[in-house]
């Protein structure tokens, strides 16, 4: 009899705490009701549109995947897709999160020479972002290909009613190299590239996330770099 007891106590024992495990589970973590600093209503316009791509860039590579989502768009509009049908969205992230950061902050930190990004004009460590604007009056240097208007920068890309992702963990990669090599705090450095950002672009978890989320509101998957 005391093992029968022994053997009904462990079993008892063992039954309030599987019990017990799916409650655990429920309990949420620490902090979990904190507001995330990141922006996820852009699916909304992605979801409703007849076309939409999300274009992958972990490289800068002369902005291909700027340029890409531009003859993306312009290909349904020779097919008659009206301009408001058509939403590319184009990630940075990896080593091309910096192309989401505004000129000033291209000036301040040497941007340029830490991720080999060479002006096009002076071939030097950039100290502007070539990629953020078009200077007014100057040719994109695509428009004789994909006709007047196309500006494969990240404003010509917002503004066309394009999408413009940023990853938040290769801004705060950048930002510990920019912070080790100037003698200055990580954080800080990654508050001032956050509120850097060229108007519009929005910033993400990661690029890996917004890649994913893009697709499942369905996205076509374009791998440009």
């Amino acid at each position: 009899m005391p093992h029968a007891r022994s053997r009904r106590d462990f079993l008892a024992s063992l039954a309030a705490t599987a019990a017990a495990v799916p409650l655990a589970g429920l309990a949420a973590p620490a902090g979990a009701a904190a507001p995330a600093p990141f922006d996820d209503a852009w699916t909304a316009r992605v979801a409703a549109a007849k076309h939409k791509a999300v274009f992958d860039g972990p490289d800068p590579t002369d902005g291909l995947a700027l340029t890409q989502s531009w003859i993306y768009r312009r290909g349904y509009e020779a097919m008659g897709a009206a301009p408001r049908d058509v939403v590319p969205v184009v990630v940075l992230r990896h080593a091309a999160a910096v192309v989401a950061a505004d000129d000033a902050l291209w000036a301040k930190y040497p941007i340029g020479a830490l991720r080999k990004i060479d002006d096009p004009d002076t071939r030097k460590p950039a100290e502007r972002n070539p990629w953020a604007r078009t200077p007014v009056g100057k040719p994109t240097g695509v428009e004789d290909m994909l006709g007047p208007g196309t500006d494969p920068t990240v404003e010509g890309v917002i503004r066309s009613g394009g999408i413009v992702l940023v990853c938040n963990l290769a801004l705060a990669n950048s930002s510990r190299a920019i912070a080790k090599q100037r003698g200055l705090k990580a954080d800080d450095v990654l508050a001032e590239l956050r509120a850097g950002l060229i108007p519009g672009v929005i910033l993400q978890p990661s690029g890996v996330y917004a890649t994913a989320r893009a697709q499942e509101v369905g996205a076509v998957f374009m791998r440009s770099t």
